[in-house]
């Protein structure tokens, strides 16, 4: 239970390092994520497209249009942290009826994805906020924590090379255990 925890934290400080979110951030939406059925990866997933349709949305551009739709500009969403940008869009979408205009909007905002994206959104809706669960501290601790246990089970498993070498296991240990390569 320990291990997997350090592990979802660890996770968190992958994903600020692909998407230039906060881990701050990225903790309340993996929580939002998770009350919603999802996960991280679907986190990770909503804001690379959000990203990727950010900086393609030049004036004039689809994606430009798609933003404008619903009252955004790509360039304000630029600078704001991705997690944030994310809210703001989830926000600005829960304000028009479920119809085929919105359902274009969003296909041209999420791509594919938008069958896990959508409960999401209307959860960080509901939420209204983004509410930090993990720490930027506590993820580079948990990071700390996995390269360490790492570095461990390497230098293990150097030892029981080192230990396992022809030079130093009796040849009746190794014909017992091991078998020679080809047969």
């Amino acid at each position: 239970l320990f291990k997997t925890a350090v592990d979802g934290i660890d996770a968190l400080n992958d994903l600020a390092d692909a998407t230039g979110a906060s881990v701050e951030n990225l903790s309340a939406l993996e929580d939002a994520a998770k009350r919603t059925g999802t996960g991280v990866d679907v986190v990770g997933s909503a804001l690379v497209k959000l990203n990727q349709v950010l900086a393609a949305a030049k004036p004039g551009s689809e994606q430009a249009a798609a933003l404008q739709a619903i009252g955004l500009s790509a360039e304000d969403l630029r600078r704001l942290d991705p997690a944030e940008a994310l809210l703001k869009v989830a926000q600005a979408l829960s304000r028009f009826a479920d119809d085929g205009g919105k359902a274009r909007v969003v296909q041209e905002l999420f791509g594919k994805s938008i069958r896990e994206v959508a409960p999401l959104l209307k959860d960080l809706v509901e939420q209204g906020q983004l509410n930090a669960t993990v720490t930027k501290a506590q993820a580079a601790e948990a990071e700390r924590f996995n390269k360490e246990l790492a570095n461990a089970k390497k230098n293990a498993e150097d030892l029981s090379r080192s230990i396992a070498s022809a030079r130093g296991m009796p040849a009746r240990w190794r014909s017992r255990y091991f078998t020679p390569a080809g047969d």
